[in-house]
Parts: C-alpha cells; structure tokens; sequence
C-alpha cells in the first residue's frame, strides 16, 4: 500500500525541501525509491531532481485544484510519495494534508518557527491527518531550547526523536541535485538524514 508523507511549514527557511531531499535519497538508496509530488511555485524540488540526470525521481507537479489528481498519480508509480508543499497556498496545502498518511513540519530552534508550527498542526488536526514536528538546525548544545520546546508542547506537538544540525553539506548537496548521503556518506549530515528517513518511515508504519 503506497504511502503519502508530506512536508509543509509556512515558516520560510525551516528546511522543508532539503529534509525532503534527504529522506529521498535515503529512501533511494535503501531500494525503496519514492515518488516525488512538487507543489510548491518555487519549484526548488523540480529543480534538485532535474540535475540529477540519470538518477532523478518520478516527479508531478501541481497548481491550484491538481494537488489532489498529482498526489494519485505519484502514487501509482511507487510506494513512498513524498510531497514538497507551498508555504501558504491554502488550497494546495489543504489538499496535500487531506491526502497525506503523514504530515512532517520541520522547526529551527526559535520561538518564532514553533509558533509558525501551530497553523499546520491544527490544519492536520481537523484533517485528521497525523502530524509531527522535525527539529532542523539545532545548535550542538543546548538543544531546541525550552522556549521552543514549551510552545510545541502547548500545541500538542508531537515531535520526531531526530534532529539534525546546521550542515553545510546538505546545502551543498542540494545544488548539485544530490542529497549529503551521496556526496558524503560518511559525514555526520549524512548519519542524521539516514536516521530522518527512518524515524519517519516507522512513524508512517
């Protein structure tokens, strides 16, 4: 049975492609390529699996009323859909959190993103649609921070056992439509997006 797990946060800048990314060429590599649905109008994730060449993903993409109609058709081209939603197209988002087995919110460390988190979380709830937060570009000490941490948790946040720190491998990977895993397998970037994919993929069991 295909699975759907998509990435949304209406914060900019939170790292919802490049997770996506990451946990796609960790899905990849396992032999479980995904599916890959862009609805975001940025197209960064189009744009990352086109220079992939000879390695690139099934890719849709949609505009507004089509997320629905793109996310049945990635579906029927492998088991693991992973869909990079818009930061604030309300239809799109809606459609995509309707459809999703999963919804993967990814959070920096500040009170700021956490509040950003709220909208998407409640958008989920009324979907019933199960949600989890990522926390992204953790410092190495301190963790997210109790600021961060006491408002997910007064949203109900349910949050994910992995986080992942500020790599420039993934940035760096990303312009070369590769994933840290590839271009650096043995990096501490590429550990913790190995650890992503899999703490996702048993959220999604």
């Amino acid at each position: 049975m295909t699975r759907t797990l998509v990435f949304a946060q209406q914060k900019g800048g939170a790292g919802k492609t490049t997770l996506l990314v990451q946990t796609a060429a960790a899905l990849a590599a396992a032999g479980r390529p995904p599916s890959l649905v862009d609805l975001d109008p940025q197209r960064s994730l189009t744009r990352w699996n086109e220079l992939r060449g000879a390695d690139a993903l099934p890719i849709e993409s949609a505009s507004e009323w089509q997320a629905s109609t793109a996310l049945r058709r990635a579906a029927k081209a492998g088991e693991i859909v992973l869909a990079d939603c818009p930061g604030n197209a309300d239809v799109l988002l809606r459609a995509a959190v309707r459809a999703a087995d999963l919804v993967a919110i990814p959070c920096q460390p500040s009170p700021m993103d956490a509040w950003a988190t709220q909208p998407i979380l409640e958008m989920a709830a009324r979907e019933k649609t199960p949600a989890v937060v990522i926390l992204n570009r953790v410092p190495p000490r301190g963790g997210a921070g109790p600021a961060v941490e006491a408002a997910l948790a007064e949203f109900g946040a349910e949050i994910l056992p992995v986080t992942l720190g500020n790599r420039v491998a993934f940035s760096t990977a990303f312009l070369e439509g590769r994933a840290a895993s590839e271009i650096s397998p043995r990096s501490t970037a590429a550990r913790e997006a190995l650890a992503l994919a899999e703490a996702l993929l048993a959220r999604l069991a």
